[in-house]
């Protein structure tokens, strides 16, 4: 019941959220593809504070903001990505 999302079931929805956690905070946390990452953390955000849970809008709004920081200034000098970048030059 918890999980009742308007276009997915329960069952695909709590699949891809916890596939979502898992994966994109990992390549999150390595620096991989990270601002891919913090916007599929956005966004599976934005789903559970619209749909899920309406009422907890004070962590969702500092995840939110954190996401969107990475999101515009991508990834710090000790992130893969930035070592990937600087190979290729």
């Amino acid at each position: 019941e918890e999980y009742k999302l308007p276009l997915l079931s329960p069952e695909v929805a709590t699949t891809l959220a916890a596939l979502g956690e898992h994966v994109l905070a990992a390549l999150l946390l390595l620096g991989l593809a990270t601002r891919f990452s913090a916007l599929g953390l956005l966004v599976m955000t934005l789903v559970i504070q619209v749909w899920v849970y309406p009422g907890a809008w004070p962590t969702h709004g500092t995840w939110a903001a954190l996401l969107l920081y990475v999101i515009v200034y991508g990834p710090g000098k000790i992130s893969l990505d930035h070592g990937f970048n600087r190979s290729k030059r």
